[in-house]
């Protein structure tokens, strides 16, 4: 282990575009290090003559010259920013130019032959970490903003950021350091009587241990989150299940029949609805079915439709609803937010329709937690964008009542978490049978220093290279 002072403070000055690859309006290139002001100054050129020397944090527009042909190449806009105040924690600066591929590659190379060098992934952030300007956790919690794709993630992302979850990590250690100061005292004063004392350290402990598997079971919920919400798509054989997967999916994924039962088990795929990631889920037709392998198919259903957010009830608009049986458990379906399809509408007699919709919604408003109907014709492409349209109302309901949370987010704090707790439970274990208190000390401080090493504040440095590498080149 290697402290972090020992990593602190590199010398070269780095840069990097920070946009993504292609045209745009405007580019981003950034750089930091001791020469950002003796660079910035050579090749940025503000329109006001009395710009000089750059007052830090304020917006200029001027011209970058390319100092080794003597020439100005393009307008820009420039911010320089003074260290320690910058997100570093070093001399910064960012030119904003035109956001044309060859001209953003050709003012980076102009400042690389100006002194400074390519940075690698995750640099910046890195020099923001041994700058003292964030910690392991908010590094951590800008990538997982980054990659956050549904608001439930990017708001756990944002509590960590903004040490929601470092606020918890302490109060864990807090906790260990009561549990510690209890065992030392025995250590210490062993002549005296502490009343209780064993049964005050069983209750801290397993409180202790509680929080700590909280912690540890909110990365699953963390993860499922990320894969975005389920939704199944159920109903009886033939009524165009499979059909509709492919319709969403604008692919075929799933293998579509006449014959009734040729989906014997669950299919997945996900989509991106509204920028948002849905994992859609085709299943087994619901019916009563002696085929074993069908039959177990019909149990797998069930059981998915337990597990999702939403369900998409599909029909078949040519079936009879005045006595209609909608094969599922009807208790569990009080719970789902649900879309109710009559599908195969161009199937019906002119006129018909408002009939059909009109049995089948006697049928299933007492059956459905809630209930949209969307009249679809999935082989003719008809209704699909109304599904949508439904879909994506439930979900601004589903995540309108997602309230801010805490958790953590890699498999690093997990995995430091988990050592952590496997101590705590041997110091218990040692309490338990009477083994001296100075090897349960022993347990109880390991424990608490894998605390610090999640927040930050001992590492090594192949753990830093691993976990700055997944952060794209310029930030």
């Amino acid at each position: 282990m290697a402290v972090k002072s020992s990593l602190f403070k590199e010398i070269d000055t780095i840069c990097a575009i920070s946009s993504p690859a292609g045209e745009g309006a405007i580019s981003i290139i950034r750089a930091s290090g001791k020469d950002s002001i003796t660079i910035i100054e050579k090749i940025f050129k503000p329109y006001s003559k009395s710009a000089y020397p750059l007052t830090p944090r304020y917006f200029y527009a001027g011209r970058i010259y390319d100092p080794f042909i003597g020439s100005f190449i393009d307008e820009a806009a420039c911010v320089y920013i003074k260290g320690p105040d910058s997100y570093t924690g070093e001399d910064m600066f960012e030119i904003y130019p035109h956001g044309g591929i060859f001209n953003t590659r050709y003012i980076l190379e102009i400042i690389l032959k100006s002194g400074a060098r390519l940075a690698y992934n995750g640099e910046f952030t890195k020099r923001a970490y041994l700058n003292n300007k964030i910690n392991l956790i908010q590094a951590e919690a800008i990538l997982e903003i980054i990659k956050a794709n549904s608001v439930k993630t990017l708001l756990i992302a944002n509590n960590e950021l903004n040490g929601l979850l470092e606020k918890r990590i302490k109060a864990v250690k807090d906790d260990y350091l009561y549990l510690l100061a209890a065992v030392e005292a025995l250590i210490d004063f062993p002549e005296e009587e502490f009343k209780d004392m064993d049964n005050e350290f069983f209750k801290a402990a397993y409180n202790l241990a509680g929080s700590i598997k909280d912690l540890i079971n909110s990365y699953e919920n963390y993860n499922l989150n990320r894969q975005g919400l389920s939704v199944v798509i159920a109903g009886k054989p033939n009524a165009g299940k499979s059909s509709l997967l492919n319709a969403l999916l604008g692919k075929n994924r799933a293998i579509v029949s006449d014959m009734p039962g040729t989906t014997r088990d669950y299919i997945e795929d996900n989509i991106f609805l509204f920028n948002k990631p849905i994992k859609v889920i085709d299943t087994a037709g619901l019916r009563k079915s002696n085929d074993l392998i069908e039959s177990e198919g019909i149990k797998l259903t069930h059981i998915q439709i337990e597990k999702a957010d939403i369900v998409i009830y599909i029909c078949d608009a040519q079936d009879d609803f005045t006595d209609f049986n909608f094969t599922i458990d009807y208790e569990m379906l009080k719970l789902k937010n649900a879309i109710l399809v009559l599908n195969k509408i161009d199937l019906l007699p002119p006129g018909d329709l408002i009939n059909k919709k009109d049995e089948l919604c006697r049928n299933a408003i007492a059956q459905f937690a809630s209930l949209n109907l969307v009249s679809m014709s999935v082989k003719n492409n008809i209704g699909i964008d109304l599904l949508k349209d439904a879909l994506y109302d439930i979900i601004l309901k589903i995540e309108s009542g997602v309230k801010e949370d805490v958790s953590i987010t890699t498999i690093r704090q997990k995995a430091l978490l988990e050592k952590s707790y496997d101590l705590l439970q041997k110091g218990i274990e040692k309490y338990k049978h009477k083994e001296p208190l100075e090897l349960i000390s022993i347990d109880l401080r390991e424990a608490t220093c894998y605390l610090d090493e999640i927040i930050g504040g001992v590492t090594n440095e192949d753990i830093l290279d691993k976990l700055f590498k997944e952060f794209c080149i310029g930030k």
